[in-house]
């Protein structure tokens, strides 16, 4: 088949945004300063849940003056085992108030790193944990151990973020395709829907605007995008010129059987999987043996495509006519196709019908706008527009009784 590459039948999948030096480094501080925002949105959360110094030592009013002060130094200190040990040192019975205090001032010192660290861009997600586990200590209430959940998970997000950031290296030039299978993806908010980075073979960012807050998941990156995805079998490829006149007769390899038949005169013997193309201009007579004690048929061969197909009445010979539906409701991307040399488009979101006495030869550009490719639809019945999981380039998949296939095969029905 001819190599066409106009472009009216340019296919776009997606074109990642090349990670550049500047663009990388803007990311990072704009991570950095959403990281500190969030900490500093969080201590007023945080701060009620600190000692409270006056409220300790307003209680300590029966203590000796050493031990009122070594309380006093060790709530200065912030020191956990400090405080505990000046408790317990001034009220040996009563360690429900050491503890107490001791782990409010172990949340405010693990709060403490951790805000002091976002300043310095070096927040860690074990830092995170300190503070889940400084708060697990305390009697809080629900309302506020929800809310806190809710606040540490999306800090400890931006976190991860940051760490995929630093270990990113920026492009040359743009990335030609999105990785294949399955990729960590991080869904940016700041980044319209429809746009990716690839930030390693590994890690892919996606635009997430208007459809929710920051996330990183795990899945196939085009599906991600917003793409139909399709873990199957594409149409196979074409095998010579397409027909465009005279007669095609085709032997269809499912029925694995080899048919032995006269034209004009001639024998002939056609194997399963295999075709005779006749010129058009003269006429065609064609004589076989039906099988099965049905008979010798003998007629003439019109222009069109004929189908070897057994019956209960033997082999017959049955002229076709294929009616193809290119299906691209799934796809929010136009396609852009060739039959015949006609260039056609079905736009996102549609479908078209198309109509040949022949097999229909679709060529398509994948979405790398390198080399188009050629697949013979012998069949009526709809066509898919999806791209490949394999290599996430575009490609045309038969649909089984009109259903439409998915990303992941199911092990299990």
């Amino acid at each position: 088949m001819p190599v066409r590459n106009t472009d009216s039948v340019i296919n776009e999948v997606i074109t990642p945004i090349p990670l550049t030096t500047a663009r990388l480094e803007t990311a990072q501080d704009g991570v950095d300063r959403q990281i500190r925002d969030l900490v500093e949105n969080l201590r007023p959360q945080m701060r009620h849940l600190f000692p409270d110094k006056l409220d300790a030592l307003s209680g300590t009013s029966g203590w000796s003056p050493a031990a009122r002060t070594a309380l006093t130094k060790a709530l200065r200190s912030g020191d956990p085992e400090q405080i505990y040990e000046a408790w317990l040192e001034a009220e040996p019975n009563n360690t429900t108030g050491a503890e107490r205090i001791a782990r409010e001032a172990e949340l405010q010192r693990a709060f403490k790193r951790l805000e002091q660290s976002a300043e310095e861009g070096e927040a860690t997600s074990a830092q995170i944990e300190d503070v889940r586990d400084a708060l697990d200590k305390l009697a809080v209430s629900d309302q506020d151990t929800g809310q806190l959940t809710v606040a540490l998970d999306e800090l400890d997000t931006w976190i991860r973020i940051q760490e995929v950031l630093d270990d990113a290296e920026p492009d040359t030039g743009a990335a030609k395709a999105l990785p294949k299978g399955r990729v960590k993806l991080i869904k940016n908010p700041n980044l319209a829907v429809g746009t990716a980075v690839v930030l390693s073979n590994s890690t892919v960012m996606v635009g997430n605007r208007g459809h929710g807050g920051v996330e990183i998941t795990r899945g196939n990156a085009a599906e991600a995008l917003g793409l139909p995805v399709i873990n199957d079998d594409p149409l196979r490829d074409a095998e010579g010129a397409p027909q465009r006149s005279g007669t095609l007769i085709m032997n269809p390899r499912k029925h694995g059987e080899t048919i032995r038949y006269v034209l004009n005169g001639e024998e002939y013997i056609m194997r399963a999987g295999t075709s005779q193309r006749l010129r058009t201009g003269q006429p065609w007579r064609i004589e076989y043996d039906r099988g099965a004690n049905a008979g010798v048929a003998d007629y003439t061969l019109t222009d069109g495509t004929y189908v070897w197909t057994p019956t209960e009445r033997g082999w017959q010979l049955y002229k076709q006519r294929y009616d193809v539906t290119i299906d691209n409701t799934r796809n929010p991307r136009d396609f852009h196709f060739v039959v015949n040399d006609e260039p056609i488009m079905v736009r996102a979101g549609h479908a078209r019908k198309l109509s040949n006495p022949y097999p229909i030869v679709i060529e398509y550009d994948r979405g790398n706008g390198t080399e188009m490719v050629s697949k013979s639809i012998n069949f009526s019945g709809n066509v898919e527009v999806g791209v490949n999981a394999e290599d996430n380039l575009l490609d045309l998949f038969a649909e089984q009784g009109n259903a439409k296939r998915a990303v992941e095969p199911e092990l299990f029905q």
